[in-house]
């Protein structure tokens, strides 16, 4: 039996939000996770082995320790904010824009076709909209930071309204400003339950990447120093893997944010209702073209 297409855009409660992400997590495994590993997996694994290095490096003065001798010179801070630690934050931020932007653009041609996309055609959109999601990116997340600093909640109120800025950036293929003024205009009225839904996607996804990534983190990290002897070596590839599997846990949150993008959208234009709608007018009779038989 055929299972039936999801619809994105449709009003959701709370918990018809966390039902319908994880259907169709469980229905789009396959093409989703193929488009998500294959093109935004580069960058996952590009930052994966730079945290790796750079916490391996971190914690190399404890093989200093475990021999007895402590050889580190300077001050902390010298060893904290290198360019290494800078290459870190640079390759996180492209790898979390790159999973949101694959993301958003296979649901925006799940939902303009209602069948799964084709990773050759979730790249084809990728290719159009990541330069245009990066450069656009960054005004905003500096605008949360600077909330952040000056005063937390303006900061944390900032985070939960551009959530979904990549969504409708793709998904409504506007310009900066639109998009910019798109975030308040849904997020108005909602956003006591955005917060929730989001806190509730989050501490599901940092639970099974927690709990998985640390098991297996702990057999590649065991395995690493048994043949390496060195600490540093050792946290190193454990940070690597954990950082991998968070990241990849991380569809989870980004569904979650697109499922509820749709939800708000619907509440506020209508959109899913009107296209339900002009589909029924524009149904075709099946039996049309059958030839009566006397």
């Amino acid at each position: 039996m055929v299972q039936q297409k999801i619809q994105l855009r449709k009003i959701r409660d709370f918990g018809e939000n966390l039902n319908d992400t994880f259907q169709f997590i469980r229905q789009e495994f396959k093409p989703l996770i193929s488009s998500f590993l294959l093109i935004a997996g580069v960058f996952v694994i590009a930052q994966s082995i730079v945290t790796g290095l750079f916490e391996g490096k971190m914690f190399a003065f404890l093989d200093s320790f475990s021999k007895g001798v402590y050889t580190q010179q300077g001050q902390p801070f010298t060893y904290i904010f290198t360019p290494q630690y800078f290459l870190v934050l640079v390759c996180s931020f492209l790898s979390i824009v790159a999973m949101r932007v694959v993301v958003a653009c296979y649901m925006k041609l799940y939902d303009e076709n209602q069948e799964s996309p084709t990773v050759q055609q979730v790249f084809t959109l990728f290719a159009k909209y990541f330069l245009k999601n990066l450069f656009f990116s960054i005004p905003v997340f500096f605008i949360t930071i600077i909330g952040l600093v000056l005063c937390l909640l303006p900061g944390f109120y900032f985070a939960i309204v551009f959530t979904p800025f990549q969504f409708i950036l793709i998904t409504e293929d506007v310009s900066f400003g639109d998009a910019f003024s798109r975030c308040f205009t849904l997020i108005r009225e909602n956003f006591w339950v955005t917060l929730g839904l989001y806190i509730i996607s989050y501490l599901i996804y940092s639970f099974a990447s927690g709990i998985i990534g640390f098991f297996i983190a702990a057999i590649a990290g065991a395995a690493s120093y048994f043949t390496t002897r060195e600490i540093g070596s050792t946290v190193g590839i454990a940070t690597s893997v954990i950082s991998a599997i968070a990241y990849a846990f991380y569809i989870i949150f980004f569904v979650s944010v697109a499922m509820h993008y749709y939800n708000l959208v619907e509440r506020t234009d209508g959109t899913g209702m009107a296209r339900r709608l002009e589909n029924l007018g524009n149904t075709a009779n099946p039996n049309e073209n059958i030839e009566e038989q006397y």
